[in-house]
């Protein structure tokens, strides 16, 4: 009969750690939402959300509610938005006629993410949250 070469307090060590981390595993794996991905696959499906220079995504769903990131929102002006999306806007006017262009392509990329996460049968409405690390990857800097 061999001896184990682990003193007892190594081996209620290495046991606490394995069940720390068995915890963890089982907490990540509830958290993962399958039904997010399927969405999420839905719209890098479509020629038109996938090809627009903000990955727009659904981050949770909770009670038909999807919750779908967005690069806008009223604490980051729209033209510092387009000024990401196309560096040729920094600076523009807003009112040129490029710049009221590159707003409607935003509006109408968003309306057509919300219709489609919205066709899905389990999902009521949409909600927008700001995706401040994709802006913060920019050089944008929310205020709290």
């Amino acid at each position: 009969m061999s001896k184990s070469k682990l003193d007892r307090g190594t081996k209620i060590y290495i046991g606490v750690l394995a069940a720390v981390a068995l915890a963890i595993l089982i907490a990540w794996l509830l958290s993962l939402e399958p039904r997010v991905w399927d969405i999420n696959d839905r719209l890098e499906q479509d020629s038109e959300i996938s090809a627009y220079p903000y990955p727009f995504r659904v981050l949770e769903i909770n009670n038909g509610i999807a919750v779908v990131s967005s690069p806008r929102s009223p604490q980051v002006p729209v033209m510092h938005f387009l000024g990401i999306i196309d560096p040729a806007l920094r600076g523009a006017d807003p009112d040129s006629p490029a710049a009221v262009a590159t707003q409607k392509k935003l509006a109408d990329i968003q309306g057509r993410v919300r219709k489609l996460v919205e066709a899905e049968s389990d999902i009521e409405r949409v909600s927008w949250r700001i995706d401040a690390d994709w802006l913060a990857a920019h050089g944008v800097q929310l205020q709290p």
